[in-house]
């Protein structure tokens, strides 16, 4: 990661900018006053520390698949079935104080164009619905990917309403 190649550097710069610091010249104190003094204690010793690992994505899963919400044909109308499942998100995302990835997706039918702004649409849609149930719209992410990633293979209508669906990812 980059982050453990940049921090030993980054300490370095800043022990050396603060070592290189000049003091303002003092006003001459009388020996009385300087026996008075307090010692200085040592400066702190910089240590290494090592960043925090990356939490791993929590998936909310159904035998362990991410959830999903789907869409009629040409439509981004959240269905009914699509309420529970985006609740669900929604709680384990405000439970975790994790981010939630929507994936828009279509089926074949439609142009390249077309899809992927249904798929957008689709996520709006759902990312809309999860703001209302309480999650930060900072927290969640949209990505179409239009007719880019089926789930069903085939061309018939079971497989394309498979392919007509939000994947819902909760990291």
């Amino acid at each position: 990661m980059i982050a453990h190649r940049l921090f030993p550097a980054l300490l370095a710069a800043a022990v050396a900018a603060g070592c290189s610091h000049q003091q303002p010249p003092q006003a001459k104190a009388s020996p009385a006053a300087a026996t008075a003094a307090a010692p200085r204690s040592a400066p702190p010793v910089a240590r290494s520390i090592e960043p925090a690992p990356e939490p791993a994505p929590v998936r909310v899963s159904k035998s362990d698949k991410e959830l999903a919400v789907f869409f009629d044909f040409d439509s981004a109308l959240l269905r009914d079935d699509a309420g529970p499942v985006l609740q669900k998100v929604a709680s384990q995302a405000q439970a975790h104080h994790a981010t939630v990835r929507i994936e828009g997706n279509c089926d074949e039918l439609g142009t390249v164009e077309y899809n992927l702004a249904l798929g957008e649409h689709r996520a709006v849609q759902a990312k809309e619905y999860l703001t209302r149930l309480g999650v930060p719209p900072g927290k969640i992410e949209t990505v179409s990917f239009g007719s880019q990633r089926p789930k069903a293979a085939g061309h018939d209508e079971q497989a394309r309403a498979q392919n007509r669906r939000d994947d819902l990812i909760v990291r």
